[in-house]
């Protein structure tokens, strides 16, 4: 079985949370991964906590970031005890789709786009 964890940076603000809940709660609704979790570097869960608990036999964990930078360095180190069952993914701030995904907003908000 292989798993998923989207890595969040984690807020005070409940909104956050929600946002990283509902991407969580349609990737498992794909049924792609046997398991879908989600993880913070300042709040709970913590990545090294949800990783603990995951039963796969792979998991591949999905930084929920615009760019590679200190928070992840400093969770690449710390994942060492994990060997190879786990697998980091790029920051997702380079894939077109978060081009798009920018239009799209722009287009919506100047009302070119009318659809959701």
């Amino acid at each position: 079985m292989i798993g998923l964890v989207i890595l969040g940076h984690g807020s005070n603000l409940p909104d956050y949370r929600r946002v990283v809940e509902m991407h969580r709660e349609r990737l498992e609704k794909l049924g792609i991964f046997g398991e879908v979790r989600t993880a913070y570097i300042v709040e709970e869960p913590k990545l090294a906590d949800v990783l603990r608990e995951m039963r796969s036999e792979k998991i591949v964990v999905v930084p929920l970031f615009i760019a590679y930078g200190e928070h992840l360095r400093e969770i690449e180190e710390a994942l060492s005890e994990f060997g190879d069952k786990v697998v980091i993914c790029d920051p997702i701030g380079e894939s077109e789709l978060v081009t798009y995904a920018i239009l799209i907003s722009a287009l919506r908000r100047i009302n070119v786009l009318n659809f959701e």
